[in-house]
């Protein structure tokens, strides 16, 4: 019985040992590349993509972004911020002002902004996309 209860633990040693052991190779792994890309970015040809983008709200939409002052941006704006201008507010807190509401939306591999004029209902947008290199980076 108890050379069974030896092999038993002996062959769960060597199945762990080769587990933990391939985690640790593809962490390594994936650690230098992201040190090769932050050390030669200038090296790397990454182009950016920008995308800007300039709607209106509708009359409802205003009337409701104006009744906030502060936190993030109401649901039903988010919602149509989404199908409009194909962006994803969250729950992220947004810097109110009389004049407009400015939202920063960061994220890997790139960047991304939005102001609302609270007087017009202008949106203007950008997106900034650095590529899959920048991601690793």
């Amino acid at each position: 019985m108890n050379k069974k209860r030896k092999a038993f633990w002996l062959k769960q040693l060597h199945q762990w040992h080769w587990i933990t052991s391939a985690i640790c190779l593809v962490s390594l792994v994936l650690f230098s590349v992201t040190g090769i890309t932050l050390n030669h970015a200038a090296d790397i040809r990454a182009e950016p993509v920008i995308r800007e983008s300039e709607v209106t709200l509708p009359a409802g939409l205003l009337e409701t972004l104006n009744h906030r002052q502060q936190g993030p941006l109401p649901a039903e704006l988010q919602h149509w911020l989404k199908q409009q201008l194909d962006i994803e507010a969250g729950d992220k807190a947004a810097e109110w002002s009389a004049a407009e509401v400015y939202l920063a939306l960061p994220r890997p591999g790139g960047d991304a902004w939005l102001a609302i004029d609270r007087n017009s209902g202008e949106v203007i947008s950008e997106v900034t996309d650095q590529g899959w290199v920048a991601f690793f980076g």
